[in-house]
């Protein structure tokens, strides 16, 4: 087994797709809401956490800048075998929501003042784009300096790789219906062995009208492979 190890301090950040939803949660007012069960999500392919072999720890600070301003908060995530979690955290470090997954099981309880504008498994796809997903690697080995390509889920994947680190990667949905849609994900000084990015960016745009951009700083954490 390796155990993956990284460490990054000291950078101002963005927050990642679905996680702008919180963002959004915290301009209106309202009773807490909680939700509990799975609903499809309509643009992608939403895997068994245990789909993927590797595990992780991940304490992040996240910045979510849209049309309206932007927000920063923490959140903590972990994936254990079938089972993954995150938890975002108030400014004064309660919890503000918990997301987790096990199997194809989704539950989401909330304390934020609003219930979620759209399913939970919008944040799952997110977390699972940028730290799981992505061309398939035989045991986990980098992919060769320059670009590549693939068809993933029906997903169009494009990786960059630069000296054994991930620099970006990007889907983009094959469907003519929603061709607008994107995601484009920059791990900026590279995601590989022994290095966590200084920060990770996310840009998505899920209509033509639509996008924000997420970025992850101070990451702090572990990856594990088998």
């Amino acid at each position: 087994m390796r155990v993956r190890s990284f460490s990054s301090r000291g950078s101002s950040g963005v927050c990642w797709a679905g996680l702008s939803a919180f963002v959004m949660l915290t301009i209106g007012c309202g009773p807490p809401a909680s939700h509990e069960g799975t609903t499809p999500h309509p643009i992608g392919t939403l895997h068994a956490p245990s789909h993927y072999a590797l595990e992780l720890t991940i304490d992040q600070q996240v910045t979510a800048e849209h049309a309206n301003g932007s927000e920063t908060f923490r959140a903590v995530l972990e994936k254990r075998g079938d089972r993954l979690v995150m938890v975002g955290l108030g400014p004064h470090g309660g919890r503000a929501f918990l997301l987790s997954q096990e199997g194809e099981r989704v539950d989401w309880v909330s304390e934020l003042p609003r219930a979620l504008p759209f399913p939970p498994e919008f944040m799952l796809m997110d977390i699972h784009r940028t730290w799981l997903g992505g061309i398939p690697r035989e045991g986990g080995a980098p992919l060769p300096d320059g670009e590549h390509e693939a068809v993933v889920d029906g997903e169009n994947v494009r990786e960059t790789w630069q000296g054994g680190r991930l620099m970006t990667r990007s889907f983009r949905i094959l469907t003519s219906n929603q061709a607008f849609w994107s995601v484009d994900i920059t791990y900026e000084g590279g995601l590989g062995e022994g290095v966590l990015p200084t920060r990770v960016v996310i840009d998505e745009t899920p209509a033509p009208e639509q996008h924000y951009r997420l970025v992850l700083s101070s990451l702090d954490g572990s990856i594990v492979l088998p």
